[in-house]
């Protein structure tokens, strides 16, 4: 009976390294090494053409950068939209009956992580979705031959995370820290079933890929669209996205 206490104690201390050796953590982190690059910084210099009141304003010209998820051995990415079209946001200010805004991409590029820019064209805006699709021009194959693309993991069985599941996404810093790779830890709010299947994730960014606690891709970070306004940030699963990403390619051959 004097053993008890300790006994008590070793069992304790059993379960305690138990459990966290089922912390996802150090998965999380080898996901991180080995698929940073999965995760591209996207530059697109765009053209706008404004009209509103019955009058056309001056041309303006804007370069923005979005984060964007490869999922393609050929470099085909898809990012959020809204981060690389300004139409919605410019339409919310103008708040004029009429009002259109055209946008022209004069240039896409992917800003790779040893600072080569690969020359791209967009290849599908999916406003409803909050999708853009872009992807490498090959026939400027030569400004970046020594490129590897890294691709999203991926599998063929459809991830399905529950409520308070644990998640994590892969992002990248700004320029000002060096774009380098990053983890955020966040965790599903909600799973939205119908009218079309969407997961509610706490501490995502648009554009970027997210993974259970295995390590399992489950989406790309959109945000949920409102009578052509975006609303709330939500993930759109990854069999979405690689389906929409087919009728792509179909498109272009």
């Amino acid at each position: 009976m004097k053993n008890l206490p300790f006994l008590y104690f070793a069992f304790a201390a059993v379960a305690f390294f138990e459990a966290m050796a089922k912390k996802p953590e150090s998965g999380w982190r080898n996901l991180l090494i080995e698929n940073a690059n999965c995760v591209t910084w996207v530059s697109v210099t765009v053209k706008l053409e404004i009209s509103a009141g019955g009058r056309s304003l001056p041309p303006q010209e804007q370069k923005l950068e979005a984060l964007g998820t490869i999922i393609a051995d050929d470099g085909l990415t898809v990012l959020s939209l809204n981060k690389v079209d300004p139409t919605a946001n410019i339409l919310s200010r103008i708040r004029s009956p009429g009002a259109s805004v055209n946008v022209n991409y004069s240039e896409v590029m992917l800003l790779m992580q040893d600072g080569t820019e690969v020359p791209a064209k967009l290849l599908l805006k999916d406003v409803d979705l909050d999708l853009a699709y872009v992807l490498p021009i090959k026939e400027r194959k030569d400004e970046y031959r020594d490129v590897v693309f890294s691709k999203v993991p991926s599998s063929d069985e459809e991830n399905i995370p529950t409520v308070l599941d644990e998640v994590v996404s892969i992002g990248k810093l700004r320029q000002a820290l060096y774009r380098q790779s990053m983890l955020r830890k966040g965790w599903v709010n909600a799973v939205i079933e119908k009218p079309r299947k969407y997961f509610v994730i706490e501490n995502t960014s648009p554009g970027t890929p997210v993974f259970d606690r295995n390590g399992k891709w489950l989406g790309v970070v959109v945000y949920k669209m409102v009578r052509g306004r975006p609303s709330e940030i939500v993930t759109l699963p990854a069999s979405d996205v690689l389906e929409i990403a087919e009728q792509v390619r179909a498109r272009i051959q």
